[in-house]
């Protein structure tokens, strides 16, 4: 996706969000489009990649359109393989980033983190998911008191040149959730001066 494209998305998720899922008072500090792609968990050092969900998550329509990653990527390598969108590290299953990742990889690329003021959690639209009234646009999972995010960062990783722009969520646990992001340098800021 390139940038006019990516931008037109942003634009597209925070006005749903403002209009559907906010609730009166609450402030959006970010909303993440949907990331099409595998999740590659490393829980306390042993990496997944595809990561499967360990516990239930929302039936979703469809199935994934990409095909599978690499088999021998590395933690340094992982922006360089297109069909990851997400990097999740944890030392147990219980922790945030973990949770989320069950989210994230049974999602089919359509859970999306999304953090305000009051809250963090999981949001999917209703119309990916089976049995769902699609008068409601967006179903909600996994929330959480927005304390337990410590940061939302930018960063450049990857060994290609240029490096790519992620999203890392830092928890209070100290797990981390890493997000494939076009526009991760503008969306951090916006949502450093949103906090």
């Amino acid at each position: 996706m390139d940038t006019k494209a990516a931008k037109s998305v942003d634009e597209i998720v925070e006005r749903e969000l403002h209009q559907f899922w906010l609730a009166p008072g609450e402030r959006l500090i970010i909303g993440c489009p949907p990331a099409h792609g595998y999740v590659g968990l490393l829980l306390d050092g042993k990496l997944t990649l595809p990561y499967s969900p360990s516990r239930e998550t929302p039936a979703v329509t469809g199935k994934p359109r990409w095909p599978l990653p690499a088999s021998d990527v590395l933690e340094a390598d992982w922006t360089d393989d297109p069909t990851i969108a997400y990097w999740v590290v944890a030392q147990t299953a219980e922790q945030t980033a973990a949770r989320l990742a069950d989210h994230l990889a049974g999602g089919h690329g359509e859970a999306r983190l999304t953090l305000s003021d009051r809250r963090l959690a999981v949001v999917y639209p209703a119309r990916m998911l089976e049995g769902e009234d699609p008068a409601q646009p967006f179903r909600t999972f996994d929330e959480l008191p927005s304390g337990v995010v410590r940061s939302v960062s930018a960063q450049f990783l990857g060994r290609s040149f240029p490096p790519r722009p992620v999203l890392r969520f830092a928890f209070a646990d100290g797990s981390v959730v890493f997000q494939r992001d076009q526009l991760a340098v503008d969306k951090a800021a916006r949502a450093d001066t949103r906090r």
